[in-house]
């Protein structure tokens, strides 16, 4: 069960706060304040939460991610259609490993020279949705191992290679 000052992953906003349980029409819903978005608070039914939020990792889960992550293979689909859609699909899922899988294309992309390789084009949505993905993988792991944001993606990076 969750509870009010919770740092929480929403499965489509990532990092975010319960702020508060109200009560409306005769049920109790979280008050979710969306961390990257300041001011947004989404409504997540307290029934159906454990659908839409999960509890952070722990150090031990955050060691088990980045495991998991080394072994994740380079895999650009060069039809865009299907790729947004497996993009989009992973992203809304919430799921870290899809979140984390993401975030490891972007890397490749990245390492291949970006937008300037000659192995495959990305679009601007292509690389939108990457770097929300790495965004909220970067947030989740800065408090996870509790290190500063901005000196977490290169402490991933190290971790990785």
């Amino acid at each position: 069960m969750f509870k009010i000052n919770d740092s929480v992953i929403h499965c489509r906003e990532g990092l975010s706060t319960i702020i508060a349980i109200n009560n409306m029409n005769g049920k109790d819903y979280f008050l979710v304040s969306v961390n990257r978005n300041s001011g947004e608070t989404i409504y997540v039914p307290v029934e159906t939460a454990n659908n839409i939020i999960r509890p952070l990792m722990d150090k031990k889960a955050a060691d088990e991610l980045l495991k998991y992550i080394k072994k994740i293979d380079k895999e650009f689909n060069t039809n865009t259609k299907q790729r947004r859609d497996a993009y989009k699909k992973k992203l809304s899922s919430g799921d870290v490993k899809e979140i984390a899988y993401l975030y490891r294309q972007l890397y490749f992309y990245e390492k291949i020279g970006g937008e300037n390789n000659t192995e495959i084009r990305l679009g601007p949505v292509d690389i939108d949705m990457l770097s929300y993905a790495e965004n909220m993988l970067m947030d989740e792991l800065a408090l996870s191992y509790n290190i500063d944001r901005d000196k977490i993606k290169a402490f991933v990076e190290k971790k990785i290679k």
